[in-house]
């Protein structure tokens, strides 16, 4: 199978249980930009969705690829090409999974009150080998909105108190455990784990965490919308789940000094400034960096398997060197055909423009962006977490 260096990615909506999505198809530029319950786009997903109340659709939440063969899973492609794909991502016993999962999620309601395990809490006492720590970049919120985040208690109830409700779901006193944290377009939020939280109304924005679907979900039903029995308590029971939380109280300040990123330009040029949003200082999982280009420019790669997403502008992507790495059977790049260099030929270049999303693989060494005007992308890469 011929190994593409840059791969355009199909889009790949999926449900959930609260309502939005008409953001992400404005970020697509569709003439109808339509509310349901597809809110979130999965972005080079090698997860399966996990919608329980919900009919099941096979395959839901994997991300697919055209190939010479038709349709395949991204998953299988990579797993059939590790090395070309992953580089060194890739842990001591040759198995591997990807560290992180990407969404653009759309929010036309306030999501229900939830919390994620933290990664040790999933280690130690859920033999699991991810939590869900969870990384915000703010895109763009819709007209009239104020935008803003529910994120830890700035009144916390304690755990005796906060058990009882969530059992009778007394919604009046859980609203009155938080005050509303202001967000806008361009901020960077983390929300670690354990740490209740729910995203406000009109919000669009690109969502990276640790790859699993370990969630309390303490608020059972917001605008209509029914949180299924099974969905709520991870297959446990509410007492199980209390020791999930983090019951410290945190005031608004304290809640954005703690959780606001400030991101650092990492690398200016006359054509383009790159920034780090994320990096090991809060996560072993994952990198996140936004890149702005105004002209045509050369970028070094990082030699990791990337998932890009443009959320301003348009632009083509060229590989000028052919990519590294083995073939399947264990061959160099040298002992490959004639008619494999000249079909890889095929793949050195893709057009993309806000609302598309990419791969770039680890073999990669670096790429050419050509701009039209000015385009703005968001990378995201493993971070070390293979030798778990």
């Amino acid at each position: 199978m011929v190994k593409k260096g840059l791969i355009n990615l199909p889009r790949n909506r999926v449900r959930r249980n609260y309502l939005g999505g008409a953001g992400i198809d404005q970020m697509h530029g569709e003439a109808v930009c339509r509310d349901n319950d597809q809110p979130e786009e999965w972005i080079g997903s090698m997860v399966e969705a996990v919608n329980p109340g919900m009919d099941p659709i096979e395959k839901e939440g994997l991300a697919m690829v055209d190939t010479e063969e038709g349709a395949l899973c991204l998953r299988d492609l990579v797993d059939q090409n590790r090395r070309f794909y992953l580089g060194n991502s890739i842990r001591k016993d040759g198995s591997w999974q990807l560290s992180f999962l990407l969404k653009i999620l759309d929010s036309a309601m306030r999501l229900h009150v939830q919390a994620h395990p933290s990664t040790r809490f999933a280690n130690e006492v859920m033999g699991k080998p991810y939590g869900k720590l969870e990384c915000y970049y703010i895109l763009n919120v819709r007209e009239g909105i104020d935008p803003y985040i529910r994120l830890g208690f700035q009144h916390t109830p304690g755990r005796e108190e906060w058990k009882r409700i969530v059992e009778n779901q007394d919604k009046e006193k859980m609203d009155a455990c938080f005050e509303k944290i202001p967000v806008k377009p361009g901020e960077v939020w983390y929300i670690p784990g354990g740490m209740p939280h729910a995203i406000g109304e009109g919000i669009t924005m690109l969502e990276i965490m640790e790859p699993s679907d370990l969630v309390v979900r303490c608020e059972f039903e917001r605008e209509g919308v029914v949180v299924p029995e099974e969905a709520r308590y991870m297959g446990r029971d509410l007492d199980f789940c209390l020791d999930v939380f983090d019951y410290q109280e945190y005031s608004r300040e304290e809640i954005i000094r703690k959780c606001r990123i400030e991101p650092k330009t990492v690398e200016k040029t006359v054509s383009h400034e790159r920034w780090r949003l994320v990096d090991e200082t809060l996560t072993p999982c994952f990198f996140v960096e936004t890149l702005k280009v105004w002209s045509e420019d050369e970028i070094c790669h990082n030699r990791r398997f990337t998932l890009g997403v443009v959320f301003s502008g348009k632009c083509s992507i060229h590989i000028h060197e052919q990519p590294e790495g083995e073939t399947e059977d264990g061959l160099s790049r040298d002992d490959l055909s004639e008619e494999d260099k000249k079909a890889e030929k095929g793949y050195e270049a893709i057009r993309v423009e806000r609302g598309d999303s990419f791969v770039i693989a680890a073999a990669v060494k670096g790429y050419r962006i050509v701009p039209e005007g000015t385009v703005e992308l968001a990378l995201v890469y493993p971070g070390e977490d293979m030798e778990r």
